[in-house]
């Protein structure tokens, strides 16, 4: 990065617009800035940092108090920086968050923080200006800026006070600092991610084998314990004991087959012959229920033959009641036709009544028609001042809509201070909250990774007891196998005697004098054996024995090879455990603490993004701004609009003073000359309406006596049909001989004459059936015994289910094998996946172990690629420190500072004593030519490291005054040589300071004069 131009405007000490140029200072390469203590000199990289990052010089600076003091109110502050990257230039313009007056009213309102970024590429600096900065980047959202600058540049705000501008004392810091703060240093200025992230992978890629490796255990564990096995010797034992069980379940079965064909063989016979006793059961119910019926169906025959004659009399009864229905419906006809005229003479006589009141309403008609004709003579005045109601109406419509806008973005307005209030407050609760919750988390990551180690050490711990209570365990019983296989060679040993013994006797018998012993050749036997010769179990004694001892032996050396394997396993936990650190405190103790602080995090409820709320905030701020602007705006038109009201209402009512109050708009006038319209038509259309009801219910009440006339005339004509309808049925039903009572209880079987007669019918016939099935069935069962079917039924179900046991029990004995086959054959399968992956992953598991410390240095792979980068950085610092010593000290790594840190201290070798020293023992001059060296040093390998940041500027703070002053050895001339030659290497150094001997040697710059109203900056050249 390349300073071109800098402009602070009511800026710290600035109170006006200055204006720095660097371009001349930095061409000449090595120039300063001057000025007395307090004036503004560091104010200027304030500048630059704020317009670069949005934050001061000094991290801890408030960007609120960057305003200056001495500034006229209405002066907005301000930063411009004009800079280039490579062959590119760009324009950064930022306005920290600040009070300014109100444009409308009095008191003050807050502008939130902007910036805004441009590409300037191709324009000179002279034709850089504020309405000409060039392609626009990012605006108005910080964020969106500080990330293009940071994209841009390569590095963020920490980096650049660390490696652009070197604060005051701040390598100092560095330069004497402990080896984890230098750690952290280093690691945010060279990119070592690659190598957290390899470490990262390999112990995840590490954990996952294990992990795996552990999984494939348990699950082979797992296995056998739910089968009810402890090993896989008790597996094959299971094995064979459920091979044995399958076959004595199998021979259960089919005997249980046998037994069960047998029953339902007897079964089948017994149902066979009750079926022929339950059909004959059956045949003479069937004709027993059919003779019951014959004295029934005997009486349908003889109802049919009635139904015959009375079905002839059918069609004169139907005339006689057709005449009686006809001389009710005719005097029902008479009544109604009675009731009819009187109700209609009745209306007659009211409708003329109606008509006599109607006609006496004559003057309500008049007064109504008055009435109405004043009000079209209102409407004609009214229709004459029209257009000056008109005119009142639309600037009272135009005075609502002016109120209700004004109310409405007076609501809104209030809604959003409101709402900034309330936000405020919640984001000044978040921002505790959230530094309590990053506390929490740091405390909670710690926790875990102590948890992880004690967990580690209980673990092995553990291993180390199990390990000793096995190895107890073991050598007990390699002990009492041990004696187990004395005990069975001393008992080989006596068996051994007392089957020679019988041996000697049974050859003793057999001997004869002068005849060779079929031994030893002898033919004396001065002392033959004696004894007893019926001892036959001897030899299958000693045979015993010897099998129980070579039993014994085989088992002594299994349980001696176990033991021996235990003990090695036990050495083996044992110096795991000695090699790993003991733990503070318990897991259960770490745990709950975790716990506890997982607790704190839930109580403190979601994260809250904290720039979001400021952004909002900012936003809000913005909003509340525009709408006070719009209120004041909207209260002025809602009064131009008030006024504009009552003089067209003034006008208006001056032309309608004649017309009542009432009546003095078009809706009440046209609503009351409706009314009176309705009125006049309403008595005219009443009286019509009389008139024309009198005259019809007069016509109703002479139709009405004409037609009561007419129905008394069919009524005797009716009666008369009816008579005679009746004669005709009394003379037929006497030539039948049934008697009405008779005829008329034969009715309903008139109806079912024809199904009656095919029921008589179907009766015989299967009366004559049945009779011929009951003989057939009783002689087919003649001379046999009735079979007791339950007691065959039972026998058979009984030997079904015994057979359903059987099978079953012999297919769970054939699952069981065929279960634990299975449950063998996946054993095996998963024992070779896991000597596989004991073997492949083996390799991953130490390279990952390696580099995440687990190696005699405990180095991690991070720590090694930061400590090769300080190589580089001690390197190159000291081509910058022997030049300004003479070349008397020269900075060196110091190997053994820190475990699992190491190579990351400083020592300083003084090559006059021949011997590394501590830096704190260098004298002030000394410690910040160290300091300024280790800095320099540190920018030319960044630089280097990163190709993407570029350091063609650099500035150094302070601390020139310590040179030179001990015994005026040109300290000072020694480092400003050193400066100039980074000059010549085409990088421009700045320098703040306030010695005289630098501003003579150095006389190109910049001076910083401070008043009483400010400080200005004057450019300086060589006199």
């Amino acid at each position: 990065m390349r300073p071109v131009r800098l402009t602070l405007q009511a800026f710290g000490p600035y109170a006006s617009r200055e204006v720095i140029d660097f371009r001349r200072a930095v061409d000449v390469g090595l120039f300063g800035i001057y000025g007395r203590t307090g004036s503004g000199k560091s104010t200027i990289f304030s500048g630059m940092t704020f317009a670069l990052f949005g934050e001061a010089s000094k991290a801890e600076q408030d960007r609120a108090s960057l305003r200056s003091d001495h500034a006229a109110a209405t002066l907005i502050t301000e930063v411009e920086f004009v800079f280039d990257v490579g062959e590119r230039r760009f324009v950064v313009v930022r306005q920290p968050d600040q009070m300014r007056p109100k444009q409308r009213g009095e008191g003050e309102t807050r502008s939130q923080h902007e910036a805004f970024l441009f590409d300037a590429t191709g324009l000179s600096t002279d034709d850089i200006t504020a309405d000409r900065r060039g392609k626009i980047l990012a605006e108005k959202k910080v964020r969106d800026v500080d990330a293009a600058i940071v994209e841009i540049l390569g590095y963020g705000a920490d980096q650049f006070r660390q490696i652009v501008l070197l604060p005051q004392g701040r390598f100092e810091k560095f330069l004497s600092a402990k080896t984890i703060e230098r750690q952290s240093i280093l690691r945010e200025l060279f990119d070592v991610s690659v190598y957290q992230s390899l470490m990262a992978d390999l112990k995840e890629q590490a954990s996952k084998a294990e992990q795996h490796v552990r999984d494939i255990r348990t699950a082979c564990a797992g296995l056998l314990d739910a089968e009810g096995f402890e090993s896989v010797d008790a597996l094959l034992a299971g094995i064979e004991a459920a091979d044995q069980d399958l076959t004595t379940h199998a021979s259960a079965e089919a005997d249980a087959r046998s037994k069960a064909e047998a029953a339902e063989e007897g079964r089948r016979r017994a149902e066979a012959l009750e079926t022929r006793f339950v059909a004959a059961e059956k045949a003479q119910a069937e004709l027993g229920a059919l003779m019951s019926q014959k004295a029934d169906v005997a009486a349908l025959a003889d109802q049919v033959k009635k139904a015959e004659r009375a079905r002839l009399l059918l069609d004169v009864e139907e005339q006689a009641i057709a005449a009686k229905q006809n001389a009710i419906d005719a005097e029902k006809r008479v009544a109604e036709a009675t009731a009819a005229q009187a109700q209609a003479k009745q209306k007659a006589d009211a409708a003329a009544n109606a008509q006599k009141k109607e006609e006496a309403r004559s003057p309500e008609v008049d007064a109504a028609r008055k009435r109405r004709d004043d009000l079209e003579r209102y409407a004609e005045r009214l229709r004459a001042a029209s257009q000056s109601a008109d005119a009142v109406e639309i600037a009272l419509a135009a005075e609502r809509v002016a109120k209700s806008e004004f109310e409405k973005c007076k609501l809104q307005l209030e809604q959003l201070r409101d709402t900034r209030i309330k936000r405020t407050g919640a984001l000044k609760t978040a921002r505790a909250t959230e530094a309590e919750r990053g506390e929490l988390i740091k405390a909670h990551a710690e926790f875990l990774a102590q948890k992880a180690t004690a967990q580690t050490y209980e673990k092995a711990r553990a291993d180390v007891t199990s390990a000793q209570e096995a190895f107890r365990q073991q050598s007990d019983a390699s002990d009492e196998l041990s004696k187990a296989e004395d005990r069975a060679r001393t008992a080989l040993e006596a068996a051994e005697t007392a089957l020679a013994a019988a041996h000697a006797v049974r050859l003793a018998a057999t001997l004869e004098d002068d005849a060779p012993c079929p031994v030893c050749g002898s033919i004396d036997h001065p002392e033959p054996a004696t004894g007893e010769i019926g001892n036959a179990s001897l030899d299958r004694a000693f045979r015993d024995a010897r099998g129980g001892l070579q039993e014994a032996e085989q088992t002594a050396r299994k349980a001696g090879a176990k033991l021996a394997g235990l003990e090695a396993a036990l050495a083996e936990r044992k110096e795991r455990l000695a090699s790993l650190d003991r733990p503070a405190e318990t897991v259960a103790a770490i745990v709950e603490k975790v716990r506890q602080i997982d607790a704190s995090l839930e109580t403190l409820g979601p994260a809250t993004d904290i720039n979001q709320e400021e952004a909002g905030i900012e936003s809000l701020d913005r909003r509340i701004a525009r709408l006070e602007q719009e209120t004041e705006r909207l209260r002025g038109a809602l009064d131009q609009r008030r006024n504009a009201a009552i003089e067209a209402r003034t006008t208006r009512d001056g032309k309608l003073a004649d017309i009542p109050e009432a009546l003095r708009t078009d809706d009440a006038l046209a609503s009351a000359l409706n009314d009176a319209s309705r009125t006049l038509e309403g008595l005219i259309t009443a009286k019509e309406r009389a008139q024309k009801l009198a005259r019809s219910t007069r016509d109703n009440a002479i139709s009405a006596e004409e037609n009561l006339k007419g129905a008394k005339r069919s009524l005797i004509e009716s009666q008369t049909r009816l008579e005679t309808a009746a004669g005709t049925f009394r003379k037929r039903l006497a030539e039948t001989e049934l008697t009405n009572e008779v005829y008329q209880s034969l009715k309903a079987a008139i109806a079912t004459i024809q199904s009656d007669s095919a029921s008589v019918k179907e009766f015989e016939r299967r009366l004559n059936e049945a009779q011929g099935a009951a003989s057939a069935a009783r002689a087919a069962i003649k001379d046999l015994t009735r079979p007791d079917l339950q007691s065959a039924t039972e026998a058979h179900e009984e030997a079904k289910k015994s057979l359903a046991n059987a099978t079953e029990a012999k297919t769970t004995a054939d699952n069981r094998v065929k279960q634990l086959m299975k449950l063998r054959e996946k054993l095996q399968a998963e024992m070779r996946k896991l000597d596989e992956t004991e073997a492949a992953s083996g390799p991953l598991r130490k390279v990952a172990a390696l580099a995440n410390g687990e190696n005699p240095f405990k180095l991690k792979l991070e720590i090694y690629a930061i400590g090769a980068m300080f190589d580089r950085v001690l390197e190159a610092a000291n081509l910058r420190l022997g030049p300004m010593t003479s070349s008397r000290y020269k900075l060196e790594r110091d190997a053994e500072s820190g475990r699992g840190s190491r190579g990351l201290g400083i020592r300083v070798f003084d090559v006059h004593t021949g011997k590394s020293r501590a830096t704190d023992t260098l004298s002030g001059g000394e410690t910040f030519i160290a300091a300024l060296s280790l800095a320099l040093g540190l920018a030319d390998i960044v630089e280097a490291a990163n190709g993407k940041v570029r350091l063609d500027t650099i500035f150094i703070d302070e601390g020139f005054g310590s040179l030179d002053t001990e015994d005026g050895s040109g300290t000072l001339d020694q480092v400003l040589q050193v400066l100039n030659s980074l000059v010549r290497q085409s990088r421009a150094v700045g320098l703040i300071s306030h010695v005289p001997l630098v501003q003579e040697a150095i006389p190109n710059g910049f001076y910083v004069r401070k008043g009483l109203t400010g400080s200005t900056v004057e450019e300086k050249g060589a006199v």
